[in-house]
């Protein structure tokens, strides 16, 4: 891809309205993150793997995560950078930021040890909820994806493997990894490993595509 065509999708009127878009959407996913958090039923697959190989290491969540990421964003660099933007850098800054916030005030007012079942259910499945359409919205707006999420697209797009299925799949081991590494899973975890693939493209076509084309 040359420089005229990677940079050309960040010009045009509807840039401000995308971008404002992606941003909400990220944070957005971070609250999701944060009620996933608390309700300590589980991470989501990535994290899951993070979390175990940084236990491994003797590396902190945070700097694990980091290191993983870049390693991963020059891979994709390489391979096909149309998959990278801003929205690579909200996501990646944003994400966990507004997840650290979450989390801290919802522990202000919310004892995580004397909340239910029920109640940690209802967490995990509203912290589920809101990072499928968080990503949605955001992959939607093809201003650059998190390095994970570029592989979940790059593969589908280069081999007849579809998407649902590749996802599944990366996900899986992602999450095979971290509990092999020592990291706990939940049906949080469960659930974004076997549910993102089917649900993201519906997500996308239903949801993120119809509400853009509209704020365009």
């Amino acid at each position: 891809m040359d420089r005229h065509s990677f940079f050309s999708r960040f010009r045009g009127q509807h840039l401000v309205k995308r971008t404002i878009a992606m941003l909400v959407a990220v944070i957005f996913m971070g609250i999701g993150v944060g009620f996933f958090m608390l309700a300590s039923m589980g991470s989501d697959p990535f994290s899951t793997l993070n979390l175990g190989v940084s236990s491994k290491l003797g590396l902190s969540f945070g700097t694990w995560q980091a290191i993983f990421n870049i390693i991963l964003l020059v891979i994709v660099a390489f391979v096909d950078r149309s998959k990278l933007g801003i929205g690579t850098i909200g996501n990646m800054f944003l994400v966990g930021f507004s997840a650290d916030v979450t989390g801290g005030l919802l522990r202000r007012v919310l004892v995580a040890e004397a909340l239910g079942i029920p109640a940690r259910i209802g967490m995990t499945l509203l912290g589920v909820s809101m990072q499928l359409v968080g990503c949605s919205l955001y992959v939607t707006c093809s201003l650059g994806m998190a390095p994970y999420d570029c592989v979940s697209y790059i593969v589908p797009e280069r081999t007849k493997i579809p998407f649902r299925w590749w996802r599944i799949l990366t996900d899986v081991i992602c999450v095979g990894i971290g509990f092999a590494c020592g990291s706990s899973i939940g049906i949080g975890t469960l659930i974004m490993a076997f549910g993102t693939g089917p649900i993201l493209p519906l997500l996308n076509r239903y949801f993120s595509e119809p509400l853009l084309s509209r704020t365009a």
